[in-house]
């Protein structure tokens, strides 16, 4: 048995040793040796792709899609190209895929709000982006939106009675948040605003309402506000409160809100600033498209698209100022009302102004500020929602935070330990102050201030400084960036100090 073992073994062996052979072979010889031929790397691409041509500025109906063409080539090939788009009143671009040379963009059905666009393509070697008219939105094409929903009902307009297709977003909805400006949690709904916003998914403007300002606590009031962070959706339609809502769950509500049934009003607001008398004029048309009056009130929010003067925490965005306008208004039948008013810009930056003019329905139904029934507050929603620039495409000032100290933390070394018992924001020896700046140009420059004194100056990331000098008791942390058109913007944050 053993000496039959072995020699199948060896019979196995064999085989598989004959086998390699061959295929040794007819490898070889379907892939020769090439030894004996010159080397040659592949060529360094360093031509840029072009784009040969664009639709250009467009018409399109309100209600309907619109197609964007493009064509465009490269020595080697395009690897990308998007197509960036975004409403006149809007400031962030949402952005698309353009790379089979066509791409669509959907206009809300209650609007004839211009749209903007560019485009931008790309090859695999990084030799863009090259942009039509401009690779960074500072130059744009128009699409101009003409209302036609008087004479052409569109089947997806949810406002209609029949409308339930939601795949085209027929309105826009309107967000307020109540916030504070020293708040520990309030930044964490700050930035999934923001970021959901500047996503460009959802059709929604918010409005940052900070009880410090006595404007914006009025309102809040209104809304029998009981604790920060809370939002409004739509006047109060749907109400989240706290921290720890979930991006999901705002992706949702505003989803649900922008498909309501609503009253078929709309509303237009046109800002021009005068920098000779430093007077921003702003016109308002209301247009009412049912059968009978339409009994509102109209709200018209002034507010920052950059707040400049921000204590701690993360930059807030949209913050309110004052309003404009905040009175009942009667719209007959098929008919219109316009208003004009005039605001002196002194002591603001006009460019970094935003205006929302919102159209609250007069019927009111009973809502909590803490769902399902506390706080009650009589809510009116929403129908329309209409936000514009003082200046399009305007310069705006520097996003700034402070990062650490965190507000309302005991800090140990510079390390956030826990929460305080009494609000304040505590720290003890050696601490790191980190701030967070970006602008939409560049930035020349961070200062760290302690009690107005200057302390440092960096001019380049990371932005920190190590304050280690003795020191005890109240102190104001102030950060102060430059961008490279010399606007400023500050964050500030109040602590108690025990530098050993």
């Amino acid at each position: 048995m053993k000496t039959h073992f072995k020699i199948g073994v060896i019979i196995v062996v064999s085989i598989l040793l004959v086998s390699s052979a061959y295929a040794l072979y007819f490898v070889g010889m379907a892939n020769p040796a090439k030894e004996d031929q010159p080397h040659t790397e592949n060529p360094v691409d360093t031509v840029s792709p072009v784009i040969n041509s664009s639709s250009g500025d467009m018409t399109g109906d309100a209600g309907g899609t619109i197609s964007v063409s493009a064509s465009f080539n490269d020595n080697v090939g395009v690897t990308a190209a998007k197509l960036y788009y975004r409403p006149a009143g809007a400031y962030a671009w949402s952005s698309k895929s353009i790379l089979g040379g066509t791409a669509s963009i959907s206009l809300p059905s209650d609007s004839n709000e211009s749209w903007f666009y560019y485009l931008t393509v790309d090859d695999a070697a990084g030799n863009g982006p090259v942009g039509d008219p401009s690779a960074d939105g500072s130059s744009y094409y128009t699409i101009t939106v003409i209302d036609t929903s008087s004479s052409q009902p569109d089947g997806n307009d949810s406002n209609g009675e029949q409308g339930n297709n939601t795949s085209n977003y027929s309105r826009f909805v309107f967000v307020e948040l109540g916030t504070k400006i020293v708040c520990s949690e309030c930044p964490k709904i700050s930035v999934i605003l923001n970021d959901l916003y500047k996503s460009g998914n959802l059709p929604f403007y918010y409005v940052s309402m900070p009880l410090d300002n006595p404007k914006a606590l009025e309102r809040l009031t209104e809304y029998n506000i009981l604790g920060y962070p809370t939002v409004y959706i739509d006047g109060g339609y749907t109400v989240l409160v706290g921290s720890k809502v979930p991006k999901s769950d705002f992706e949702k509500n505003i989803t649900a809100a922008a498909a309501r049934v609503t009253q078929k009003i709309d509303v237009r607001t046109i800002a021009s600033w005068d920098n000779q008398t430093n007077l921003i004029k702003i016109d308002i048309v209301t247009k009412n498209q049912e059968q009978s009056a339409y009994n509102g009130r109209l709200r018209v929010y002034i507010t920052e698209i950059v707040s400049t003067k921000w204590q701690g925490g993360t930059p807030q965005h949209f913050s309110f100022l004052d309003f404009l306008l905040n009175e009942d208004i009667q719209i007959p039948a098929n008919g219109d009302i316009s208003f004009s008013k005039t605001m002196d810009a002194s002591g603001l930056d006009p460019e970094d102004l935003m205006i929302f003019s919102v159209i609250f329905n007069a019927e009111k139904t009973t809502r909590y500020s803490q769902p399902p029934d506390k706080n009650p507050f009589e809510a009116q929603y929403i129908d329309a929602v209409n936000a514009t620039r003082v200046i399009q495409g305007g310069n705006l000032p520097p996003e700034l935070g402070i990062q650490n100290p965190s507000v309302k933390y005991f800090h140990r070394f510079g390390k956030p330990i826990r929460k305080t018992l009494t609000g304040k924001t505590v720290v003890v020896g050696k601490t790191v102050i980190v701030a967070s700046a970006h602008d939409d140009s560049k930035i020349e420059k961070v200062e760290f201030y302690i009690n107005n004194k200057l302390m440092a100056t960096i001019t380049q990331e990371p932005y920190q400084w190590t304050w280690y000098k003795l020191s005890f008791g109240k102190k104001t942390i102030a950060v102060k960036a430059y961008d490279d058109s010399g606007k400023i913007t500050t964050a500030s944050i109040d602590v108690l100090a025990f530098m050993l």
